[in-house]
């Protein structure tokens, strides 16, 4: 080690803990309640972080990563988690039987709390993965933790998290507050993904509220856009498009869809991926499509079931109306009549089924009506009696109308706005 980095470190031990910056999960908690120890941010100087990801400069992760589970970690649940990053990144991972291993890998252990660290931290040797055994019986919450290993940071500490959130700490102690700090550092990229209350990296609204403000229902996290997002936040179902968009970004921008060294897009990309789609890192002419969209640019719109009817609507200055109940599955797509306008979309009525706590995407009904479609649009999950207004951020809208029963039901009414 240099004598720049050693004297680096010196001047920053008092306020790193031994180099490590643990994320933890409380310890008998229900999944989605998620807390982090002290606002530490850097492990040492040449950690570059990224809007909601970091990047090591020097030492990045080498594929395929090794790891070992000891016992009595519930192995499947661990391979579960990493077949689902296997299956949607670039990334490899390759399982040792013998967890002595001294070169770059991930060991699980058994701990009383779930605590991983952000992003790699040795360069000769592997790094624990702490799961209790609450953490480990979810493999998306040990998904949770492998996604910190793999340097995403909490989705509630985005440097642009103030215009979709409001964080109330005084319904936190002071030993907690630091946890909800943004980090709001020079070295921040941009992956030009929007943020998504449905992260599986986002805590739950009460989510470290002391007792009496949780006993009373002060959240610490309320939405700053519409309160319905709040029933959005701290799903433990999955791991989110944009989640896996910023890790294949940021470990394998291998077609060169964005600069290294700023994180922007690059001009002159031949392959051009429409509504929040990337490049397919296994080939780089077809693209990485969000949920709702398809073909080579993700201009297509999935196919509908045969009851669903028409899908493509042209919305102008004369209000629409649309209903669609019973059971089935419909994608509809929206545009204004003029590019240059907006969309307004006024949800007069809304009965889909609602099975848990979090409102997620398998089960709402869901409406992207922001301009980067690569995020989760707001999800509505069970009956809504009163009136839901939403404007669109461009000319266009995607609505998922997931009918699970027959008593389902959407309405709504569509005009185009200045």
């Amino acid at each position: 080690m240099s004598d720049k980095v050693s004297t680096i470190k010196t001047l920053y031990k008092g306020y790193i803990t031994n180099n490590k910056h643990l994320w933890k999960i409380k310890k008998n908690v229900s999944h989605y309640q998620i807390l982090v120890n002290s606002d530490i941010v850097f492990k040492d100087y040449h950690i570059d972080f990224k809007r909601d990801i970091l990047k090591d400069l020097f030492d990045p992760w080498k594929f395929p990563i090794e790891y070992c589970i000891k016992s009595p970690v519930n192995k499947e649940n661990v391979k579960i988690a990493i077949e689902a990053l296997e299956n949607n990144t670039c990334i490899k991972f390759e399982k040792k039987d013998d967890c002595n291993f001294n070169k770059n890998g991930l060991i699980f252990i058994k701990s009383d709390i779930c605590a991983s660290n952000v992003g790699r931290i040795y360069s000769n040797k592997s790094q624990e993965i702490m799961l209790s055994p609450d953490c480990y019986k979810n493999p998306y919450l040990i998904l949770h933790e492998i996604g910190h290993a793999l340097g995403l940071v909490h989705e509630h500490s985005r440097i642009d998290r103030d215009k979709y959130v409001i964080i109330d700490y005084g319904s936190v102690s002071d030993s907690e507050r630091s946890n909800f700090d943004v980090r709001n550092y020079s070295f921040y990229k941009n992956y030009s993904t929007t943020y998504d209350y449905s992260a599986l990296m986002h805590y739950a609204p009460y989510d470290l509220a002391t007792f009496w403000r949780w006993l009373f229902g002060f959240p610490v996290i309320k939405s700053k856009l519409l309160w319905e997002y709040s029933r959005m936040m701290g799903q433990r179902k999955k791991m989110t498009f944009n989640e896996y968009k910023r890790i294949n970004l940021c470990h394998c921008n291998w077609c060169d869809w964005v600069k290294n060294d700023t994180g922007e897009r690059t001009s002159k990309h031949q392959t051009k991926c429409k509504n929040g789609g990337y490049p397919d890192y296994n080939n780089c002419n077809k693209c990485v499509c969000p949920t709702g969209y398809t073909g080579q640019n993700c201009t297509q719109i999935l196919p509908n079931d045969g009851e669903c009817g028409k899908t493509f609507y042209k919305v102008n200055d004369t209000i629409l109306s649309l209903v669609i109940q019973g059971k089935k599955k419909c994608y509809i797509s929206l545009k204004s009549v003029s590019n240059t306008k907006r969309i307004q979309i006024i949800i007069t009525h809304a009965n889909a089924p609602y099975k848990d706590s979090i409102c997620t995407e398998d089960v709402g009904f869901q409406f992207k009506y922001m301009k980067d479609k690569g995020t989760t649009g707001l999800l509505l999950c069970g009956s809504y009696l009163y009136v839901i207004v939403l404007e669109s951020e461009s000319n266009s809208v995607l609505i998922f109308y997931n009918g699970e029963s027959d008593h389902s039901l959407l309405s709504i009414a569509l005009k185009q706005i200045n």
